[in-house]
């Protein structure tokens, strides 16, 4: 065989295998076989060719770490304490301890905001009313910021108290300054309010009524008033208690106000009721229904009784200083304000039975309840 023959043999012999490695798994989609096993040296198999792979798929973008920004939620009177941060809106409490830390805390749904915590204080308090006659109940309001936990006033007529909000009474005429003090885990601060509680001399009306309609004492009401003879005493809830010579009495009434009170010249001998609460000298005694009492002298009597006579059907007759009073409403309600002797001495008061009340005595004043209007 000539040399050309040759090289034609070996052309197309070429040619037939491109075709079968290159041409063929174009067109069916395999991978074209690179390896020669009819070379010389070559292992036959397709495990001898290295095998690249190459993976074109994106790498994934890193995920952004979240970041908590603690962001307070309330602070209150300044107080260095953070309560919490605010995480995709919602609040989270900080660590409870003792707490396994699992689940956030969060506030409650609706909640206005954080619960105060306590911090430094700012004393201050309101009062209502600061003027009026005697006696003269005057209510105290602590508005002092911090978060006080412990509360010490002091009423300027050498009475104090450790409530909160307390209600005091004053008893003898004058300007009264009032003092608050506060007190928490982080100190105490006081205010002073100078001559902020006026008390002025109870004006007094003698008058006479008599009512075709039942009555009694609002609750609360009371007398007062210093022992200044001996063998006085009371009989209350069954006990006798001895009333001292020099002792400031007070005697409160409770519900339901049924009863009757007579006093003639500096002297009790009638205070009658279902319930009536005894103070001596500001402290509490005894309470309980009162049917016996005697008191041979007293002085200085204050009072804040107030009788309610109720609306109705009959004709209210009513005397100031032996004159009739015309009364606006005369099936309206009527109420007599602080009850006490008129100027002989004598306060008459019987308000136990249903359907009638008669008075006669002294007091502040008088009002009649005006009538609602039709539809209001």
């Amino acid at each position: 065989m000539e040399t050309r023959d040759i090289v034609i043999l070996l052309i197309a012999l070429l040619v037939v295998v491109v075709l079968a490695v290159v041409v063929k798994p174009a067109i069916t989609g395999e991978n074209p076989d690179l390896s020669l096993p009819f070379l010389p040296g070559s292992p036959s198999g397709h495990d001898s060719s290295p095998s690249i792979t190459q993976d074109f798929t994106p790498a994934a973008t890193p995920k952004k770490t979240d970041v908590q920004t603690p962001e307070p939620i309330h602070t209150w009177n300044g107080s260095p304490v953070e309560l919490g941060y605010v995480r995709d809106a919602t609040p989270v409490l900080p660590q409870i301890p003792g707490d396994s830390g699992d689940s956030p805390q969060a506030y409650p749904a609706g909640a206005p905001e954080t619960p105060p915590v306590p911090g430094i204080l700012t004393a201050s308090f309101s009062a209502s009313p600061t003027e009026g006659s005697l006696p003269l109940p005057v209510t105290f309001t602590d508005t002092s910021t911090g978060v006080p936990e412990r509360w010490k006033w002091s009423f300027g007529d050498g009475t104090t108290s450790t409530d909160e909000n307390p209600l005091h009474t004053y008893t003898t005429e004058g300007r009264f300054s009032v003092s608050l003090t506060v007190e928490n885990e982080y100190g105490a601060n006081t205010r002073i309010n100078q001559g902020l509680v006026t008390v002025t001399p109870a004006g007094k009306k003698d008058v006479a009524l008599h009512a075709p309609r039942g009555a009694s004492i609002a609750p609360g009401g009371f007398v007062e008033f210093t022992v200044t003879k001996p063998a006085s005493r009371i009989k209350i809830a069954g006990v006798v208690e001895e009333l001292p010579v020099g002792g400031r009495i007070r005697l409160v009434v409770n519900d339901p106000g049924k009863g009757k009170i007579a006093m003639r010249k500096d002297s009790i001998q009638d205070y009658s009721f279902e319930e009536v609460i005894l103070y001596i000298d500001g402290e509490y005694r005894q309470r309980g229904e009162v049917r016996e009492i005697n008191v041979q002298g007293y002085e200085g009597l204050i009072s804040s009784l107030e009788l309610r006579i109720a609306g109705g059907e009959g004709e209210i007759d009513l005397l100031e200083n032996g004159s009739p009073v015309a009364i606006s409403w005369k099936n309206a309600p009527l109420s007599l304000i602080s009850l006490r002797p008129d100027s002989s001495g004598i306060m008459i008061l019987d308000c136990y039975w249903p359907d009638v009340t008669s008075f006669q005595g002294a007091v502040t004043s008088y009002h009649a309840q005006e009538p609602e209007s039709p539809g209001g």
